[in-house]
C-alpha cells in the first residue's frame, strides 16, 4: 500500500507538471493609453506590455491585433503592429474627443492566444487635427496574409475558449499518465513471489 501511495503521488505530480504550462498565459501589466485613463496628448505610438515575452513566429505579427475604436464606431489604427520582447506597439491615431476602446490580442509565450479590451478617454488638445478613421478594421499593407486582419478576433471570449481547449488536452494527457502508472504499480504488487525451493535432505542410508 505504501508503494501504491507513492506511485499515486508521483503520478499526481506529473499531472500537475503537465497542467502547469497551460496556465502560464501572458497578462497585461502596462499600456498607453492607460486602462480607464484620460489621454490629453497623442503619443507617437500606442503600446501594450505584458509580463513575459510574446511569441511572434517569423516576425510576421500573425495572431496579434491592436485596435482603437472611437465613439463613432470607427477604427483609428492602420492594422500594423510591432512586436518586441514582451511589448506590442502600433502607430497612434485618434479622431475627435470622446470615449474610446482598445481591443488587443496577443500570442503568449506558451503559444496561447490572449485577448481583451479596455476603455480610455481622449481629450484632444487645442489645434489638434482629428483622423478620419475607417469603417472596418484596416489590414496592414505589409502583412503577408491579407486575411489576417479580418480573421482576427478580440474580446475575452475568444482568448478563453482557445486556452480552455488547450488546457483540456494537457489535463487529459496527465490523466492518461496517472492511470497508466497506478495500473502498473497494482500489477507489480499483485505479482506473487516465486515459491522458495525445498531444501529437504534425501540422505537415506
Amino acid at each position: 500500500m505504501a508503494g501504491t501511495a507513492a506511485a499515486v503521488a508521483i503520478a499526481g505530480g506529473a499531472v500537475l507538471g503537465l497542467a502547469g504550462p497551460a496556465s502560464a498565459h501572458n497578462y497585461l501589466i502596462s499600456s498607453d493609453p492607460e486602462v480607464g485613463g484620460t489621454l490629453t496628448e497623442l503619443p507617437e505610438t500606442f503600446d501594450i506590455t505584458t509580463n513575459d515575452r510574446l511569441l511572434d513566429i517569423g516576425d510576421s505579427g500573425s495572431g496579434f491585433a491592436f485596435r482603437i475604436v472611437g465613439p463613432d464606431g470607427r477604427y483609428y489604427e492602420d492594422g500594423c503592429v510591432d512586436v518586441e520582447g514582451p511589448s506590442m506597439t502600433t502607430a497612434a491615431a485618434l479622431g475627435d474627443s470622446g470615449k474610446y476602446t482598445v481591443e488587443w490580442q496577443i500570442v503568449s509565450a506558451d503559444g496561447h492566444t490572449v485577448s481583451d479590451e479596455y476603455p480610455f478617454t481622449w481629450k484632444a488638445p487645442s489645434g489638434f487635427t482629428p483622423a478620419s478613421g475607417a469603417a472596418k478594421p484596416p489590414t496592414c499593407a505589409t502583412a503577408g496574409d491579407d486575411d489576417a486582419g479580418s480573421d482576427t478576433t478580440t474580446g475575452t471570449a475568444s482568448g478563453s475558449s482557445d486556452s480552455a481547449a488547450s488546457d483540456a488536452i494537457w489535463i487529459g494527457a496527465g490523466g492518461v499518465v496517472l492511470v497508466g502508472v497506478v495500473v502498473a504499480v497494482l500489477l507489480l504488487l499483485r505479482r506473487k513471489p516465486a515459491p522458495e525451493s525445498d531444501d529437504t535432505d534425501d540422505t537415506d542410508d
